[in-house]
């Protein structure tokens, strides 16, 4: 039997180099994230974006270990810092 899994939304404040089209695409390939999408551009190297992703933990725990994911994985993504005020579950 499956885990039930929980949909949660938050903003991530994110600094890259590079394209910033790969580095999107290369969080939309972690197997928990559903959708990213820009919300505002920061300036050069820089954006806010909204990620929704599907998890069967905890939010404070999915986020953590989806910011070490990222920040691990994408060598072109230099920093991800997680709005934890904008943490919200979805239905």
């Amino acid at each position: 039997m499956a885990a039930p899994r929980t949909k949660y939304s938050i903003q991530s404040r994110i600094r890259y180099k590079g394209n910033l089209v790969d580095v999107l695409d290369r969080i939309r390939a972690i197997r928990m994230v559903l959708m990213v999408h820009i919300e505002k551009d920061l300036g050069k190297g820089a954006e806010l974006i909204t990620l929704k992703v599907l998890s069967p933990y905890p939010a404070k725990k999915t986020f953590l270990a989806l910011q070490q994911i990222c920040t691990r994985k994408i060598e072109t993504l230099e920093q991800m810092q997680l709005l934890n005020s904008t943490l919200t579950k979805l239905e």
